[in-house]
């Protein structure tokens, strides 16, 4: 089994989604004053640079299971991303693994679709869960069809493999009928180190129900990540992010939301 590198760390968190109650502006100002309570937290463990206030992607976000979430249950998820503005369709398929030669065993190229990327990557979760994520994400057109199981064979055909039987004939659905309608926020970054230099992008995603309120979000997530495409990275460096991380957790109360689901966990509620 050949190793694969892990090319980011991404450290996650959920917030409290009442604090960005409120129209897109609202949701703008609130993480802006996030920030700068962030920004005053951490500036003795890390340098704080810009601030969040761009409106990088507007998107709409499906998750795609069968009705007995056999993909959930062999640790698959398959997502679609759609920009209305756009018209442009993604798929990502990432199965995760707390250990990570098992993350690792898997054939994630992908055989259709457009412009496919994939990558292996650390997620860490709060308060210091390490889950390894291998995917792929592809473009897809507009008239490709996710109805049934047997739909996601000709771009992942690995995973025919994977999942117990693989009734190619079950449909596809998506989870519990839920689209969110997502707001991806930049424009912060967190230096931790200086030599060699190390910045950590900063994003913090916003989600709203796409069928219920538009002021009412449902989940909300910060996240920072730096990435070194060797797996270069340094005990000082880790120790610093990690650093950073509890800060967030137990600094930010007023923030961080201690009971929250992650984004996917929500969705398969």
């Amino acid at each position: 089994m050949p190793r694969r590198d892990v090319i980011s760390r991404e450290y996650k968190v959920m917030l409290r989604p009442g604090k960005f109650a409120g129209d897109e502006q609202k949701a703008l100002k609130a993480a802006h004053a996030f920030w700068q309570d962030f920004a005053r937290t951490i500036s003795s463990l890390a340098e704080p640079e810009g601030n969040l206030g761009t409106v990088k992607d507007r998107r709409l976000i499906r998750f795609y299971d069968t009705p007995k979430q056999r993909l959930n249950s062999g640790r698959y998820i398959f997502r679609e991303r759609y920009c209305p503005q756009t018209k442009e369709r993604q798929v990502t398929l990432k199965f995760r693994h707390a250990d990570r030669n098992v993350a690792q065993d898997r054939r994630m190229d992908a055989k259709d679709g457009e412009d496919a990327r994939t990558k292996f990557e650390e997620d860490i979760k709060a308060p210091f869960v390490s889950m390894y994520s291998f995917s792929t994400t592809a473009r897809i057109t507009e008239s490709k069809n996710l109805n049934l199981l047997k739909d996601i064979s000709p771009m992942f055909p690995d995973i025919t493999e994977r999942i117990d039987e693989f009734p190619e004939e079950e449909k596809l659905v998506v989870v519990r009928n839920f689209t969110a309608h997502e707001i991806v926020i930049e424009g912060g970054s967190i230096r931790l180190r200086k030599n060699p230099d190390v910045v950590a992008e900063c994003a913090l995603i916003v989600w709203y129900d796409d069928k219920g309120a538009k002021d009412k979000p449902v989940a909300v997530e910060f996240s920072f990540k730096y990435g070194n495409s060797r797996e270069d990275y340094d005990g000082r460096t880790s120790e610093r992010a990690y650093e950073v991380f509890d800060a967030l957790q137990s600094k930010l109360g007023k923030w961080v939301d201690p009971k929250s689901q992650t984004k996917t966990a929500f969705v398969y509620g």
